[in-house]
């Protein structure tokens, strides 16, 4: 129960590394970095707050970790069973996330609110009154629970143990379970951590980004141009990871910039200015002078493809099941009739969404792209289009291979 008093300090962890390293740390800058080196490179006014909320987090780490079995359906290998962190150990351990080492931090933060929401729940039954619930982003240290073995044998002992006739021993229970309800009456914590974005990693951004700046295409001449300056696909990556580092930052600020004028403002003064990169930071002179904020969404569409990063190669193998012969046919032959920009969705999507296997295969394909249809960046008449003319017998497990006859 000690480890159920730190769950404040783990979600101030979590909140401290994603605002600090999200969108700026690759997973192999985080695999080579320790965490005595970012307290060490940490400004003075910052470190006190990082120093608590680790010390917290370590120590939820070293009582909680060794009862953590699984993280919802996965069995937890006996090498993560047995990882034991200390400020030596690296920066990926520390880092919650889906996927690898990431899933610790997660799984041992899921376990401690669970073992909270359930103690808080028996107590809620005992009662008859319901817990209110309050999210993990406003927990206080009045929401949690800061009591133990040794705090209730010391109440036990001075206050419900009584000598009768004989030098029998009463116990008055009944004050003792007053005592728990006190102690152990506090809100269900419902988690809510902001997902860390990887630096260099594909992720779902556009949509989001228009909330904030309008965005615009590129003009054919600057494109051929950029083509040719960031003809090297290493180029382009290096290119395409500070445009990521730059969405996360605008997705950051939000509403304090103007979605009217923002746009206007030149990528690379946003990088120089805001992010304190240098002036040649874009490795291509026309990105520097010619692409402005406005053009962000269309900038990293373009060097995905100079980086010929095929969307395909990191889904899920149930998404690419070949297609019959037949439903091939069909598909061509109503290629023309779809919009430009479906392949492009169909990519996007799968990126972000289909590494992971939560949709059916046998799930319909226009069905999913409607429920999505809010995010998607096609307008209504195009959508009409793909709902007339997508054969309805296209199933999720043909994803890729839809999507690679409608780029060829």
């Amino acid at each position: 129960m000690q480890a159920l008093g730190t769950l404040v300090g783990v979600f101030e962890w979590h909140a401290l590394v994603t605002n600090h390293f999200s969108g700026r740390i690759t997973r192999t800058e985080a695999g080579t970095k320790t965490v005595r080196e970012v307290m060490n490179g940490l400004l003075p006014t910052e470190r006190g707050r990082w120093e608590r909320a680790y010390k917290q987090f370590e120590r939820a780490w070293h009582l909680a970790w060794p009862h953590v079995e699984r993280h919802e359906c996965l069995e937890l290998p006996e090498n993560l069973r047995k990882m034991m962190i200390d400020r030596d150990s690296s920066m990926i351990w520390f880092i919650a996330d889906s996927t690898n080492e990431g899933i610790c931090p997660l799984a041992l933060t899921q376990w401690l609110v669970e073992r909270h929401n359930e103690l808080v729940q028996v107590v809620g039954q005992a009662i008859g009154y319901p817990a209110r619930k309050v999210s993990s982003r406003l927990l206080s240290r009045n929401d949690c629970i800061y009591y133990d073995e040794g705090e209730l044998m010391r109440f036990l002992r001075s206050r419900c143990v009584t000598y009768g006739v004989g030098g029998k021993l009463n116990f008055d229970f009944k004050q003792m379970e007053q005592q728990l309800r006190r102690e152990l009456t506090r809100p269900e914590i419902t988690i809510e951590l902001r997902g860390f974005q990887w630096l260099g990693e594909s992720f779902s951004a556009g949509n989001e980004l228009k909330t904030v700046i309008n965005q615009r295409d590129i003009m054919p001449d600057i494109t051929d141009r950029l083509k040719a300056e960031l003809a090297s696909p290493a180029l382009a990556n290096l290119c395409l990871q500070k445009v990521q580092m730059s969405i996360s930052f605008i997705l950051k600020s939000g509403g304090s910039l103007s979605a009217e004028h923002a746009g206007e403002l030149l990528l690379s003064d946003y990088l120089r200015s805001v992010l304190s990169e240098s002036p040649d930071c874009l490795p291509s002179a026309c990105a520097r002078s010619e692409i402005h904020l406005w053009h962000v969404d269309a900038f990293v569409k373009l060097l995905r493809q100079l980086i010929n990063k095929d969307p395909m190669d990191s889904i899920d193998p149930k998404y690419k099941v070949d297609l019959p012969k037949e439903l091939e046919e069909m598909l061509l032959a109503v290629r023309s009739e779809l919009p430009d920009g479906i392949a492009d969705v169909l990519g996007g999507f799968a990126e972000t969404r289909l590494t992971e296997t939560w949709i059916g295969d046998e799930y319909p394909i226009l069905d999913t792209l409607d429920a999505i249809r809010e995010d998607l960046s096609i307008d209504n008449e195009g959508f009409e289009k793909i709902q007339r003319n997508l054969p309805k017998e296209l199933m999720m497990k043909h994803w890729a291979a839809v999507y690679r006859a409608l780029r060829s």
